[in-house]
């Protein structure tokens, strides 16, 4: 892990983002931590999180059940997404997508 990525985890830790495993945790150097809310999200172990328009608002939980990959998404109030790909896509308020899920954009 290189330091830029610890430096980002750190920020999003000192926000109040819960990230139990930071070490597995794959923050991309192109997402904006200020688009990412510090109340009530988790992001689990071996999650990854890419993108510059990627949005991750209050209550949101990512990884609960297997690693997410996230990419340009914008991740509403309390969406959980529990293990897969998402790219380009919109999660509105408490919606869920269970493991394996692939969402592309279109």
């Amino acid at each position: 892990m290189n330091n830029q990525n610890i430096s980002v985890i750190e920020k999003l830790q000192q926000k109040g983002v819960t990230i139990p495993n930071p070490l597995s945790v794959e923050i991309g150097s192109d997402v904006d931590i200020e688009r990412v809310s510090g109340d009530g999200v988790v992001i689990y172990s071996g999650c990854k999180i890419y993108g510059k328009s990627t949005l991750i608002l209050q209550g949101a939980t990512l990884g609960y059940e297997a690693p997410v990959t996230v990419s340009n998404c914008q991740i509403g109030p309390e969406v959980e997404l529990k293990g897969g790909f998402f790219k380009e896509a919109v999660f509105l308020k408490k919606a869920s997508m269970g493991l394996g899920a692939h969402v592309r954009e279109g």
